[in-house]
């Protein structure tokens, strides 16, 4: 017979308007109130927006670059930066 093969027997032998109305059927009560995510938020790393590249700067360039970013109080970092710097260049193009 198998490991469920009890189950499927008294499933079949049920009838289905009696199988069809315990699953429709929705136990009363409050409903559950949704849960806040734990944890940080989603970043760049999960957002297909954003692709992970590799690029070369001086060692000195990018710890200025960074230094100068978190002494200017501005919430931004390191790839926002560049990525604005990337934009206006693409759109000063002809």
């Amino acid at each position: 017979m198998g490991k469920f093969g009890a189950i499927r027997t008294v499933r079949q032998e049920q009838p289905a308007s009696q199988s069809e109305e315990n699953e429709t059927t929705a136990i009363p009560g409050p409903q559950p109130t949704p849960i806040s995510m734990r944890g940080r938020p989603a970043g760049k790393r999960s957002n297909p927006d954003f692709e992970p590249t590799t690029i070369f700067l001086r060692k000195a360039t990018k710890k200025t670059a960074n230094r100068t970013l978190e002494d200017s109080g501005v919430k931004q970092d390191l790839s926002e930066l560049i990525e604005s710097l990337l934009q206006q260049w693409i759109s000063a193009r002809p």
